[in-house]
C-alpha cells in the first residue's frame, strides 16, 4: 500500500553497527513534518529509495507501507515539489 502526505523533512541519520552476533547492520532513517496533520513521523529510507527532498523544503511525499499485526512501518519511496 502507498500513501502520500504534504511534508518536509526535518533531518535524516544514517549509520552502521556491529550486533553482539558479529553482524554488520546499517541503517538510514528521517523524520518529516507532516502539513495537513501537524505531526512528525519517522520514516525507513530504503538502499534503492530516491534522493531524499532537501530539508525543510515543502513536498509531496510517497510513502510504502507495511502493515503488521500490531505496527506499521513507513518506507520512502519518493517525492515532488509542492
Amino acid at each position: 500500500m502507498i500513501t502520500e502526505t504534504k511534508c518536509f523533512l526535518l533531518d535524516e541519520q544514517k549509520g552502521e553497527f556491529v550486533a553482539e552476533d558479529g553482524r554488520k547492520i546499517s541503517y538510514h532513517k528521517a523524520r518529516f513534518y507532516d502539513l495537513e496533520s501537524l505531526n512528525i513521523f519517522k520514516v525507513s529510507v530504503p538502499d534503492d529509495a530516491d534522493a531524499l527532498p532537501e530539508p525543510q523544503v515543502h513536498v509531496v511525499a510517497s510513502f510504502n507501507v507495511k502493515a503488521g499485526e500490531k505496527f506499521c512501518k513507513l518506507d520512502f519511496s519518493g517525492y515532488e515539489l509542492a
